[in-house]
């Protein structure tokens, strides 16, 4: 079909949502995906009532029309979901625009933040898996997890009557291959034997209750009704073993254990 033989204006079925629209709209940014459709380069799809069809969700889609027609930009609550259209249209300007909102700049800085953590959102995925797959008909799940920034935390002293000052991860790691820490490490009865699942170490400083809170966050956020755990038998906390090498020095376990529950209902 030659450009010239579209209408001036467009009858549009997205996904089973109808739009009309004028060609010029469609066509502002020569980039764009909706503009590589309507050049005439392509064969559009029509539907049974004659409209031009896109295999896309409609429910965003009146908003890329706003601002194609006037610059208009979507209500902040749906910019995640806009933005995604966005870039999916190859509308460019608009998802450069989206980019400096709010909800935009929040959804990459967390991106950013839980990137410092290795497999974290696998660790999010095993979590829900290991729930999931609890026998019924328990009202409720209970999940282990070990969290860990450092997999030891040494101390020094500067003399005898002073008080034990946690060492910087060079001291550490030196101390861990003088005093062979290793060896203690891989027989001590640690918390982590009881998780279920694992994450850490990380380098960035952040203690690992708030990293439990973000977990819990991301729970809620998919629809999930969980809560920390602080039942007795399940020992929850820190794991308490350490190991001093006479009076000067002294390592300890930096491995947290948290208890998530699911309630089902």
């Amino acid at each position: 079909m030659a450009a010239e033989q579209f209408p001036k204006v467009i009858e549009l079925n997205v996904g089973g949502v109808h739009f009309t629209t004028s060609l010029s709209t469609l066509r502002k940014y020569e980039d764009s995906m909706l503009a590589a459709m309507f050049s005439g380069r392509h064969n559009v799809v029509k539907d049974t009532s004659g409209c031009y069809f896109i295999d896309s969700d409609g429910t965003y889609f009146g908003h890329i029309l706003n601002f194609l027609r006037r610059g208009q930009l979507p209500p902040l609550d749906v910019c995640k979901q806009v933005y995604l259209e966005a870039q999916y249209f190859g509308i460019e300007p608009l998802a450069t625009k989206l980019r400096e909102t709010p909800p935009i700049i929040g959804e990459s800085r967390r991106q950013h933040f839980l990137g410092q953590f290795p497999n974290y959102f696998q660790t999010v995925e095993t979590l829900i898996r290991i729930a999931t797959e609890t026998e019924y008909p328990l009202k409720s799940s209970t999940v282990l997890i070990c969290l860990y920034r450092k997999e030891l935390v040494g101390y020094s002293r500067p003399h005898k009557q002073a008080r034990y000052l946690k060492m910087s991860s060079e001291d550490l790691e030196k101390g861990r291959k003088l005093f062979n820490v290793d060896i203690h490490v891989a027989t001590h009865d640690c918390k982590e034997g009881h998780a279920g699942v694992n994450l850490g170490p990380w380098d960035a400083e952040i203690e690992e209750k708030e990293v439990f809170k973000v977990i819990l966050q991301d729970l809620r956020k998919r629809g999930y009704s969980v809560r920390e755990s602080s039942e007795a038998r399940l020992e929850v906390g820190k794991c308490q073993w350490s190991h001093e090498f006479g009076q000067m020095a002294k390592v300890s376990c930096g491995k947290h254990l948290f208890g998530v529950v699911f309630d089902w209902w």
